[in-house]
């Protein structure tokens, strides 16, 4: 057995080790955690283990800050980026109007927020799947 990409394994093996955690109580966690840790686990371990996942991957993460520039411009990486611009200004003008004034942030504002968050979320999802649509296509001129 061949290792082509070491984080990754490493990375697989890190999620395999939790599941005796999870089977011997000493981590409690939900029956999603378990599908959600051991989908992670077999991704990375397939990527380390791959040679055609391993090179793939390399591939795209050889190109994919020159793609990103090349199809959104200077402001790609905020663009892909969004959800946690939004998360951080969102939290930094929260803690600040909780802890200097004394105020409590309505309800709706949140309920706005997290709309606003999961739509930034999707967005940049679909720029990343472009991206990398992109690449596979051989289409960069990187």
């Amino acid at each position: 057995m061949k290792i082509y990409h070491k984080p990754s394994f490493m990375y697989g093996l890190t999620f395999l080790f939790a599941l005796p955690l999870f089977a011997f109580g000493i981590i409690k966690v939900h029956w999603s955690q378990w599908i959600i840790t051991i989908a992670f686990a077999t991704k990375f371990l397939y990527t380390g283990l791959s040679r055609s996942e391993s090179e793939y991957q390399e591939n795209i993460a050889k190109n994919y800050r020159s793609v990103a520039q090349e199809l959104y411009g200077k402001y790609a990486t905020i663009k892909l980026n969004f959800p946690l611009v939004i998360l951080c200004s969102f939290y930094a003008v929260a803690l600040f109007i909780r802890l200097v004034a004394d105020l409590f942030i309505p309800i709706w504002i949140t309920v706005c927020f997290t709309i606003v968050l999961t739509v930034s979320v999707f967005y940049s999802l679909s720029l990343d799947h472009k991206i990398k649509e992109h690449i596979e296509n051989g289409t960069n001129r990187g």
